[in-house]
């Protein structure tokens, strides 16, 4: 799939995955992470959250592409779940 097509199927990043999604294919195809930023900043849709989390804190530099998920999303989807064991499980 070309970068083209994929930007356009991937135009709204309105939550960090998406936009993790979309900046470690670009990393994957070679782009630094400014210029990653910068195509998504010119191509895609941000939401508020995605622009604060990720652009303006500049969490983007942290991304790898090596990584299978974001280690503040990764705490997140660990905070979940044991919110979930701990009121259905071992109540």
């Amino acid at each position: 799939m070309s970068i083209e097509d994929f930007l356009e199927q991937n135009k709204e990043c309105f939550d960090r995955f998406s936009f993790d999604r979309v900046f470690k294919f670009l990393l994957s195809e070679t782009y630094s992470h400014e210029d990653a930023k910068n195509l998504i900043l010119f191509n895609c849709r941000l939401s508020a959250i995605v622009f604060q989390e990720r652009i303006n804190n500049g969490f983007y530099k942290a991304i790898s592409e090596d990584d299978p998920i974001s280690s503040d999303l990764q705490e997140m989807k660990n905070r979940i779940f044991n919110s979930l064991i701990s009121k259905h499980i071992l109540n």
